[in-house]
């Protein structure tokens, strides 16, 4: 048995969060690890975590840089019992290197995406934080998980030894797509029997590019008029996604659904699935669109093209919304290819990235960090 501690920031409900409640339920079902967490905001993964009985030590701080929360998090160390912290982003990566080098407990990381491009000072300060995070992983980390093939690379870039980092991409529960609920799906949505409808769901925040998603929308509807768009997600770019449809008079065209605990019925109504980010890691919603046997759309930048590889032509160089536009069009003027695509999505999901490979491929590594309780 592993008694490990989990940390992570937890501020907001984004992807890492997501990775680890699929990661803890997984894990208990496999059994053989005790999971504890320790954050460092009181965000929506506290009570979700409680509800799935695991401890949540919550640490205290000022502000994000409080480096008081090192002594606390090695006194969490020591009264959760753990036999090794398990880090899950870079501000966690640096305090835990900290606490666990003065406690001597070991350590691993898993890095889930690359860092989100900021300007002026907010710019300086993540190159300073990714430094630091670096540093942290190379001295202190025993094992290194990325969830995809482009983050390794990345990392022996900088220096971090190839033989310590194991790629474990994510992994989400599968549920087969109930296709008697499409036609109830769709009306409640109020979309047309025969309108080809597009899928868009993301935080609404400038790494996501939600504003793209508006342009990309105009290329497609000038060739589909009938052609609707779902939007769901919420964020800062809400209501300039709002008003930019509003001046393009494409609003009758689009639904704006807000944040949706579950998706089943988002990728129902959907014919394809459509992600314009700037950056990205291994995106569980692409994961879970392909379990609904949607096809995705996305541009060629982090793991994306590592998850729609083999599926035919998919992606888009970054930013090129004319292309992207092109090749959602042409999907959706040949439903056999589409839903060929979809059934091809579906099999690379069920092959590559359930969450139940995801729990075996890290208890592995567990049982290499941590061999007692192997």
């Amino acid at each position: 048995m592993h008694r490990v501690l989990l940390a992570t920031e937890g501020t907001r409900y984004a992807g890492i969060e997501a990775h680890l409640l699929n990661l803890i339920a997984a894990m208990q079902q496999l059994g053989g690890v005790e999971y504890h967490l320790a954050l460092f905001d009181r965000g929506p993964l506290t009570q979700q975590a409680r509800e799935l009985r695991v401890p949540v030590h919550l640490l205290l701080r000022e502000d994000k840089y409080d480096t008081r929360v090192i002594a606390q998090l090695r006194a969490i160390i020591a009264k959760s019992g753990a036999d090794f912290v398990h880090a899950h982003g870079y501000l966690a990566d640096i305090i835990a290197g900290w606490a666990c080098g003065k406690s001597r407990t070991p350590l691993m990381t898993t890095v889930h995406g690359a860092p989100e491009k900021f300007r002026g000072l907010a710019a300086l300060k993540m190159r300073l934080n990714l430094r630091l995070d670096r540093r942290a992983i190379r001295r202190r980390s025993a094992h290194v998980i990325a969830v995809a093939d482009f983050l390794k690379d990345q990392l022996v870039r900088r220096r971090i030894a190839a033989d310590k980092i194991t790629v474990v991409p994510n992994g989400v529960f599968d549920r087969p797509p109930d296709l008697q609920r499409r036609h109830a799906d769709r009306m409640a949505l109020e979309l047309p029997p025969d309108a080809p409808t597009v899928g868009f769901a993301a935080r609404l925040e400038p790494v996501k590019d939600p504003l793209a998603f508006i342009e990309f929308a105009r290329l497609v509807h000038a060739q589909l008029p009938n052609a609707r768009f779902l939007v769901a997600g919420e964020g800062a770019l809400r209501q300039p996604m709002y008003d930019r449809a509003l001046a393009l008079n494409l609003l009758p065209a689009f639904r704006f659904l807000g944040h949706l605990h579950d998706l089943d019925a988002f990728f129902s109504a959907a014919d394809v699935f459509v992600l314009t980010s700037r950056s990205e890691g291994v995106p569980q919603v692409a994961l879970e669109a392909m379990r609904a046997k949607r096809p995705v759309l996305a541009p060629a930048v982090g793991g994306l093209p590592e998850v729609l590889a083999g599926l035919g032509e998919l992606t888009a160089p970054p930013r090129d919304l004319t292309k992207l536009a092109e090749l959602a069009v042409k999907l959706l003027r040949d439903p056999a290819r589409l839903a060929a695509v979809g059934e091809a999505a579906r099999a690379r999901f069920l092959a590559a990235y359930t969450a139940d490979r995801m729990a075996r491929e890290t208890k592995l590594i567990y049982d290499r960090v941590h061999p007692e309780g192997a």
